[in-house]
């Protein structure tokens, strides 16, 4: 039976499973960013000019904490330079210029059935196809489950996919549940362990009972049917439900024995392995109701949103507000000349309905949404601090620990901006901790010269 984690809240979930996958056809450009993980950005391996086939690698760094980037058609490359990026950024980006012949590169053969009984191969070819995190953070996947050798004694696989709209991982089960329990089969072996669970809310129950039926037993796999709650995708709450183990403010799972792992995670290291595949395309929910109807539809990575939008049929009217992701955590789209990359889950065309935004929103004091908050944190005090950039006293209430899921923002009656607020004073953290650093460089330099 799975344990139950604090707070949390039901929104609408707006889910639109049953709408086939769509094939989008390729655009005429992909723009590839160098950043698309946590860690360190990617460096060129070629050039422009170069003429690059579809899944060659073509950026790549050799810090521990990155991943490869491939090209995701063939054809030629027309320039290196920085591009919009997702995040809002101008990052270095290579644009190819499609040749629509996706002529295939075979540099990743499929591995041998004793290389997949092997952690190590399991865990090179990981790396080599370039998979992170598919579920929004994207940190790199080879990384993650070698740190945890040794320390982490339970892999999780995350099938929540709690944030509303989305339906990527949702599909994957119901479409490729025999690969993805392979691929789930695989990152049990690559972590060194004899068993993953997989966690799925019960709104899924269709691919619940899929995956069962195919015995996932004999894979080292059991399925452990969830609550639906959101936020019951973060990565601690996962923990919290599959083991009743607690990741504490400022910890990480790995510090309780615990790996999370996304659904297209896993799938991503099937189709590594399997298919000698690497990370080119993912399923992006494309949704709101600005849309005339809702996709799910299976891109290239490097598509511009602009694109996607056009081929999913266009719009009933102006969209208000664009947004990456799920509502609840998902950003707003500055440029739509940015494309989508590896952890693009959803895009959202949003109108005035569902603006819940209001002039001069007030406290009330109600304390609802210290109620909802997953890490039993006090949004009411961390709002009122960060209102007077009170760094000492933000830090006290743990800021810094909020993953800004927006529970607290969803069940507040006065509508307050704590989300918005919570990343801002993250940024602020990060930009107070810069200018000490310089001021202290400096510092030290000047007494170095005396």
């Amino acid at each position: 039976m799975p344990f139950k984690f604090h707070g949390g809240v039901h929104p609408n979930y707006m889910k639109a499973p049953d709408v086939p996958v769509t094939v989008i056809a390729p655009p005429p450009q992909v723009v590839l960013p160098m950043m698309q993980h946590i860690g360190a950005p990617c460096k060129p391996l070629v050039a422009v000019g170069d003429y690059v086939k579809m899944g060659q690698k073509i950026a790549d760094n050799p810090a521990p904490v990155s991943a490869p980037i491939h090209a995701t058609v063939s054809g030629k490359v027309i320039a290196i330079e920085p591009r919009p990026h997702p995040l809002g950024d101008m990052i270095p980006a290579i644009v190819i210029e499609n040749d629509f012949q996706d002529t295939p590169c075979t540099d990743l053969a499929p591995l041998t059935p004793e290389q997949m009984k092997d952690p190590e191969a399991i865990l090179d070819r990981i790396r080599e196809a370039g998979i992170v995190g598919h579920g929004g953070a994207m940190f790199p996947t080879a990384f993650k489950i070698r740190g945890g050798l040794g320390k982490v004694d339970t892999l999780i696989i995350n099938g929540a996919e709690c944030e509303p709209y989305l339906n990527g991982d949702h599909l994957t089960m119901k479409n490729h549940p025999e690969e993805l329990l392979k691929g789930i089969e695989l990152a049990r072996i690559a972590s060194g362990l004899d068993k993953a669970y997989y966690g799925i809310e019960k709104n899924k129950q269709d691919a619940i009972d899929l995956l069962n039926s195919l015995h996932p037993e004999n894979y080292g796999i059991e399925i452990v049917p969830e609550e639906v709650k959101y936020p019951q995708g973060g990565e601690k709450m996962q923990v919290k439900a599959v083991t009743g183990r607690e990741v504490k403010p400022g910890g990480i799972p790995s510090g309780v024995g615990c790996n999370v792992v996304s659904t297209r995670t896993a799938y991503a290291i099937y189709q590594a392995c399997y298919e000698g595949k690497p990370v080119i395309e993912r399923i992006v929910t494309v949704a709101g109701s600005a849309l005339k109807a809702p996709v799910n539809a299976l891109t290239r990575v490097g598509t511009p949103f602009e694109y996607l939008a056009e081929q999913c049929g266009g719009f009933v009217v102006e969209p208000k507000k664009i947004v990456l992701g799920g509502p609840m955590m998902g950003l707003i789209a500055t440029n739509l000349e940015a494309p989508n990359i590896k952890g693009t889950a959803g895009i959202l065309f949003f109108t005035d309905k569902e603006d819940r935004s209001v002039e001069n929103p007030t406290c009330i004091h109600c304390g609802k949404c210290l109620t909802v908050c997953p890490m039993k944190l006090e949004p009411l005090y961390m709002y009122k601090y960060y209102q007077k950039r009170d760094f000492e006293n933000m830090q006290k209430y743990h800021i810094l620990d909020c993953f800004e899921c927006g529970s607290c923002a969803f069940n507040c009656p006065a509508r307050m901006p704590l989300t918005h607020a919570f990343k801002t004073a993250k940024l602020m953290f990060q930009a107070k901790a810069a200018k000490e650093k310089a001021a202290a460089e400096a510092k030290a330099a000047k007494e170095a010269q005396k």
